[in-house]
């Protein structure tokens, strides 16, 4: 599919689906580098804010929790760019944690 991430993104996106309802959305996270989201022919990238390296305890978990606030932003009915920073606040989160415990309360607001 190629080396430039953005374009695998868009050729991924255009790739046929069952579901033509409603378009698919490609999603790649890169660590502290920005995530890249294709739909609809566009490409938009968004920036990580980043974390002194002193806060950061464990990566284990972050794609997930990435995946998590994503998907909280999207069924609260937030933008594809709002979802997205929810996501980077659920990574954020984790990976300041040992393993994948919380152990305090999330404070996120959508």
């Amino acid at each position: 599919l190629g080396e430039d991430l953005k374009e695998v993104a868009l050729k991924i996106a255009a790739s046929p689906k069952k579901n033509e309802a409603r378009p698919r959305t490609v999603i790649f996270t890169q660590g502290s580098g920005c995530t890249i989201v294709a739909c609809e022919g566009k490409v938009v990238e968004y920036a990580v804010t980043p974390l002194p390296k002193e806060q950061l305890v464990d990566t284990n978990g972050a794609g997930d929790a990435f995946v998590g606030g994503f998907l909280a932003g999207l069924l609260a009915e937030k933008s594809v760019g709002d979802s997205v920073e929810a996501g980077h606040w659920a990574a954020r989160f984790i990976i300041q944690q040992s393993g994948c415990s919380l152990t305090k309360a999330c404070d996120l607001k959508l």
